[in-house]
C-alpha cells in the first residue's frame, strides 16, 4: 500500500510543481498576452477598428456638403440646399474588401456606392461586385472630398456615374499602367461595357517634374431605351437650359469616348478632358442620330506655398476653430469648359427650339479656403456663354452668371 502511494505522491508534486511554474510564468507576462489579441483602433482619414495582425478592418468616414448659391437670371435667385449627407462604412478581411455609402437628402436615401470585392494577383488588381463608379471619366471617379469647384464641368452630365455590375481596377507592377474594365447595367437595365486606360508615363523618375503626369483614354458601348420629353441639358451649375421635346426618347445604341490629362507638382495642380457622345434618339415623327461633345480644362494653385494632389491639400497651418489660430490654406483656380450639341437635334424636333442653343461656353474662378484636413469652404463665380439666346425665367438671355459658397465637413 505504501509503494502504491509513493509514486502517486511524487507523481502529484511534480503536477502541481509543473501547473505553478506554468502560472508563474504566466504571471509574469499577462500584458503581453493580452496585448497580442486586442484590436488597434483610432483615427486616420476615418474612425478605425483593426485586428491585432493587421488583416481585417472595419473604417467610418463621412462627408457632408451644402451649397448657397445667388442666380440673378433664375427664379428664386437665390436658393439653399443639402447637397450630400453621406456615412462612407468600409473595411477588409484578408483580401476581402467591401464599401457602403448611402447619401441621405431631403427626398430620402440613395444608394452611392455598395460593393463587395477581393483582391487579385497579389493585391494588384481588385474585383468588386454591386454599385460603384462606372469606370470612364476621371471626374467622376475621383473622391468629391477633394475637387477645387461645388459643381462638375458641363460635360459630366453626359459620363455614366454610379451602376450595378462587375468592375475591375489593377494596375501594372510599376505602376506606369493603370487599367479599369466594368459590365455593368445601366438605370434602364440595359448592359453595357467601360474601359478605362492610364500611362504614368514618369512613375520612375522620382526626381522629375513630370513625375505625377497622367494620361488616359476611355470608352463605353451599350444601348439605352429611356424617355427624356420634359427633361432637360443644364448649364454647369445644375440649371436647365435645354429642354426635350414631350414623347422623345433615348432609343438605341449610345458611345463615349474620352480622353483625359493631368499633372501636379508641389502647389500646381491641372487635369483636362474631351468626350464624345453619340446617341440614337426617336421621336413620334423622326429618328436619327445626335452628337454631344466638348470639354474643359482646370488649372488651379496653392497660394499658401503647400503641395496639392488628388488627395487634396494638407495646411501647413491648420486652422483651430476653438483658438482661432492658423490660417489653413487658400487655393484659386481656374476652369474653362465648353458643350457643343449637334443642330440635328433641332432640326430633327429632338428639343424645344426656344430653349436650343448649339454651344455653350462657360468660365469659371474659385477660391477654396482648407481650414484643415475636416472643413473646406468654396467659392466660385461661374459665367455661361450661349451661342444662341435661351428662353430662362427671366426671358431670353445669351449668358447668365452665379454666384456658389459650399461649406464642406469630412472626416
Amino acid at each position: 500500500m505504501c509503494r502504491s502511494r509513493r509514486p502517486l505522491t511524487l507523481a502529484s508534486l511534480l503536477v502541481l510543481h509543473g501547473l505553478a511554474q506554468g502560472q508563474t510564468e504566466s504571471e509574469g507576462a499577462p500584458d503581453t498576452e493580452l496585448q497580442a489579441v486586442e484590436p488597434a483602433t483610432g483615427y486616420d482619414d476615418g474612425f478605425f477598428i483593426r485586428s491585432a495582425d493587421g488583416d481585417s478592418e472595419f473604417r467610418i468616414g463621412g462627408l457632408f456638403q451644402v451649397v448657397a448659391s445667388y442666380t440673378p437670371e433664375r427664379e428664386p435667385a437665390s436658393d439653399f440646399v443639402v447637397k450630400r449627407m453621406r456615412p462612407e462604412l468600409s473595411g477588409r478581411f484578408d483580401a476581402l474588401r467591401f464599401l457602403l455609402e448611402p447619401n441621405f437628402d431631403e427626398d430620402g436615401v440613395e444608394l452611392e456606392e455598395a460593393w463587395l470585392g477581393t483582391e487579385l494577383f497579389r493585391g494588384q488588381d481588385l474585383l468588386m461586385l454591386g454599385r460603384m463608379k462606372v469606370p470612364f471619366n476621371l471626374e467622376e471617379v475621383r473622391s468629391r472630398t477633394y475637387i477645387d469647384f461645388p459643381t462638375f464641368s458641363i460635360m459630366n452630365q453626359f459620363a455614366p456615374a454610379e451602376e450595378n455590375g462587375a468592375f475591375l481596377y489593377g494596375e501594372s507592377p510599376s505602376g506606369r499602367w493603370e487599367y479599369n474594365a466594368a459590365l455593368y447595367s445601366a438605370s434602364d437595365g440595359l448592359d453595357n461595357v467601360a474601359a478605362r486606360l492610364m500611362l504614368h508615363p514618369f512613375v520612375e523618375s522620382t526626381d522629375s517634374r513630370f513625375l505625377n503626369l497622367q494620361l488616359g483614354v476611355s470608352a463605353t458601348l451599350g444601348s439605352q431605351e429611356e424617355a427624356v420629353g420634359g427633361d432637360t441639358i443644364e448649364n454647369e451649375i445644375g440649371l436647365p437650359v435645354i429642354e426635350f421635346a414631350p414623347g422623345v426618347t433615348l432609343d438605341g445604341r449610345q458611345e463615349r469616348i474620352g480622353a483625359e490629362v493631368a499633372w501636379f507638382h508641389g502647389p500646381w495642380f491641372l487635369q483636362s478632358e474631351y468626350m464624345v457622345v453619340r446617341q440614337e434618339m426617336s421621336s413620334s415623327s423622326a429618328d436619327g442620330e445626335v452628337d454631344f461633345s466638348g470639354g474643359y480644362l482646370t488649372l488651379s494653385r496653392t497660394l499658401t506655398g503647400e503641395a496639392k494632389s488628388f488627395a487634396g491639400v494638407s495646411p501647413d497651418s491648420p486652422f483651430d476653430f476653438r483658438t482661432g489660430r492658423g490660417r489653413g490654406a487658400y487655393v484659386l483656380a481656374l476652369r474653362l469648359s465648353q458643350l457643343h450639341i449637334d443642330e440635328d437635334a433641332e432640326s430633327l424636333g429632338f428639343v424645344v427650339p426656344a430653349t436650343f442653343t448649339d454651344r455653350i461656353r462657360t468660365v469659371s474662378l474659385g477660391l477654396d479656403w482648407i481650414a484643415n484636413r475636416h472643413v473646406m469652404v468654396r467659392t466660385a463665380w461661374v459665367q455661361s456663354f450661349y451661342a444662341d439666346e435661351v428662353l430662362l425665367d427671366g426671358g431670353s438671355e445669351d449668358r447668365e452668371s452665379a454666384l456658389l459658397v459650399e461649406f464642406q465637413l469630412h472626416f
